[in-house]
Protein backbone atom coordinates (compact mmCIF):
# COMPACT_ATOMS: atom_id res chain seq x y z
CA UNK A 1 0.00 0.00 0.00
CA UNK A 2 0.96 3.43 -1.01
CA UNK A 3 1.45 6.63 0.94
CA UNK A 4 -1.69 7.99 -0.68
CA UNK A 5 -3.70 4.94 0.12
CA UNK A 6 -2.40 4.98 3.57
CA UNK A 7 -3.28 8.49 4.24
CA UNK A 8 -6.41 8.25 2.22
CA UNK A 9 -7.49 5.26 4.83
CA UNK A 10 -6.70 7.68 8.06
CA UNK A 11 -8.35 10.63 6.87
CA UNK A 12 -11.41 8.29 6.01
CA UNK A 13 -11.38 7.06 9.38
CA UNK A 14 -11.50 10.32 10.87
CA UNK A 15 -14.01 11.39 9.22
CA UNK A 16 -16.23 9.05 9.81
CA UNK A 17 -15.77 8.67 13.70
CA UNK A 18 -16.54 12.19 13.51
CA UNK A 19 -19.72 11.74 11.70
CA UNK A 20 -20.62 8.86 13.84
CA UNK A 21 -19.93 10.98 16.99
CA UNK A 22 -22.97 13.49 15.67
CA UNK A 23 -26.28 11.53 17.28
CA UNK A 24 -28.68 14.94 17.01
CA UNK A 25 -29.71 16.92 14.29
CA UNK A 26 -31.81 19.26 12.92
CA UNK A 27 -31.55 21.19 9.44
CA UNK A 28 -32.46 25.00 9.09
CA UNK A 29 -31.44 28.31 10.75
CA UNK A 30 -32.14 29.51 14.24
CA UNK A 31 -33.37 32.88 14.13
CA UNK A 32 -33.59 35.61 17.48
CA UNK A 33 -35.89 38.69 16.77
CA UNK A 34 -36.55 41.99 18.09
CA UNK A 35 -39.65 43.85 18.33
CA UNK A 36 -40.30 47.55 19.17
CA UNK A 37 -43.58 49.12 20.71
CA UNK A 38 -43.74 52.78 21.68
CA UNK A 39 -43.44 53.11 25.11
CA UNK A 40 -46.29 53.51 27.56
CA UNK A 41 -45.56 57.08 28.75
CA UNK A 42 -44.99 58.26 24.93
CA UNK A 43 -41.55 58.73 24.91
CA UNK A 44 -39.55 56.42 23.00
CA UNK A 45 -39.59 52.72 22.33
CA UNK A 46 -39.49 49.78 23.83
CA UNK A 47 -37.30 46.79 22.54
CA UNK A 48 -39.08 43.89 23.29
CA UNK A 49 -37.83 39.92 23.01
CA UNK A 50 -35.58 38.31 22.00
CA UNK A 51 -38.22 35.99 19.95
CA UNK A 52 -36.61 32.71 18.55
CA UNK A 53 -37.82 31.11 15.14
CA UNK A 54 -36.57 27.78 13.30
CA UNK A 55 -36.75 27.40 9.48
CA UNK A 56 -36.30 24.85 7.18
CA UNK A 57 -36.71 23.39 4.03
CA UNK A 58 -39.20 20.52 3.63
CA UNK A 59 -40.76 18.91 0.90
CA UNK A 60 -39.61 22.20 -1.44
CA UNK A 61 -41.04 24.96 1.28
CA UNK A 62 -39.70 27.36 3.72
CA UNK A 63 -41.51 26.13 6.70
CA UNK A 64 -40.81 28.03 9.93
CA UNK A 65 -42.23 27.78 13.69
CA UNK A 66 -41.51 29.82 16.97
CA UNK A 67 -39.43 28.32 19.42
CA UNK A 68 -39.74 28.40 23.05
CA UNK A 69 -36.78 29.64 24.78
CA UNK A 70 -36.27 26.99 26.86
CA UNK A 71 -35.89 25.17 23.46
CA UNK A 72 -33.35 27.30 22.06
CA UNK A 73 -30.07 26.07 23.31
CA UNK A 74 -30.69 22.36 22.35
CA UNK A 75 -31.70 23.61 19.14
CA UNK A 76 -29.21 25.56 18.41
CA UNK A 77 -27.07 22.32 18.78
CA UNK A 78 -28.95 20.36 16.88
CA UNK A 79 -28.84 22.77 13.68
CA UNK A 80 -24.88 23.79 14.42
CA UNK A 81 -24.39 19.54 14.26
CA UNK A 82 -26.49 19.24 11.35
CA UNK A 83 -24.08 22.54 9.61
CA UNK A 84 -21.08 20.16 10.94
CA UNK A 85 -22.57 16.85 9.12
CA UNK A 86 -22.73 18.62 6.30
CA UNK A 87 -19.49 20.16 6.30
CA UNK A 88 -18.13 16.10 7.04
CA UNK A 89 -19.80 14.19 4.76
CA UNK A 90 -18.60 17.30 2.18
CA UNK A 91 -15.28 16.34 2.96
CA UNK A 92 -15.58 12.07 2.80
CA UNK A 93 -16.85 12.75 -0.72
CA UNK A 94 -14.07 15.16 -1.89
CA UNK A 95 -11.47 12.65 -0.36
CA UNK A 96 -13.06 9.30 -2.00
CA UNK A 97 -13.12 11.25 -5.35
CA UNK A 98 -9.65 12.24 -4.98
CA UNK A 99 -8.96 8.91 -4.34
CA UNK A 100 -10.36 7.23 -7.18
CA UNK A 101 -9.37 9.70 -9.70
CA UNK A 102 -5.73 8.34 -8.21
CA UNK A 103 -6.82 4.42 -7.99
CA UNK A 104 -8.39 5.16 -11.81
CA UNK A 105 -5.33 7.11 -13.29
CA UNK A 106 -2.92 4.23 -11.63
CA UNK A 107 -4.85 1.42 -13.03
CA UNK A 108 -4.84 3.01 -16.59
CA UNK A 109 -1.34 3.80 -16.44
CA UNK A 110 -0.60 -0.28 -15.50
CA UNK A 111 -3.02 -1.33 -18.29
CA UNK A 112 -1.75 0.65 -20.65
CA UNK A 113 1.69 -0.62 -20.36
CA UNK A 114 0.26 -4.14 -20.83
CA UNK A 115 -1.64 -3.51 -24.27
CA UNK A 116 1.61 -1.97 -25.32
CA UNK A 117 3.07 -4.28 -28.34
CA UNK A 118 7.06 -4.29 -28.08
CA UNK A 119 7.37 -4.60 -31.85
CA UNK A 120 4.39 -3.21 -32.99
CA UNK A 121 4.14 -0.66 -36.03
CA UNK A 122 2.84 2.57 -36.51
CA UNK A 123 -0.28 3.03 -38.40
CA UNK A 124 -0.79 4.11 -41.55
CA UNK A 125 -2.27 7.58 -41.96
CA UNK A 126 -5.91 8.46 -44.24
CA UNK A 127 -3.42 8.93 -47.27
CA UNK A 128 -1.20 6.33 -47.65
CA UNK A 129 -0.78 4.08 -50.92
CA UNK A 130 -3.15 0.91 -50.44
CA UNK A 131 -3.25 -2.21 -52.27
CA UNK A 132 -5.42 -2.07 -55.21
CA UNK A 133 -8.51 -4.20 -54.68
CA UNK A 134 -8.33 -7.62 -56.46
CA UNK A 135 -12.20 -7.78 -57.48
CA UNK A 136 -13.58 -7.61 -61.20
CA UNK A 137 -14.95 -4.08 -62.52
CA UNK A 138 -18.46 -3.92 -62.52
CA UNK A 139 -20.25 -3.88 -66.07
CA UNK A 140 -20.93 -0.67 -67.67
CA UNK A 141 -24.97 -0.59 -67.80
CA UNK A 142 -25.89 -0.06 -71.71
Amino acid sequence: MNTNAISYQADRKTLLEKIAAITTMQPGTLAEEWRERPAPNGEGSLRLGPYYKHQAWQDGRNVSRRVPTSEVAQLREDTENAKQFEHLTGELAKITIEHTRILRASQADSAQCEDSKKNSSPRRGKNASRKPKTSSPKPKKS
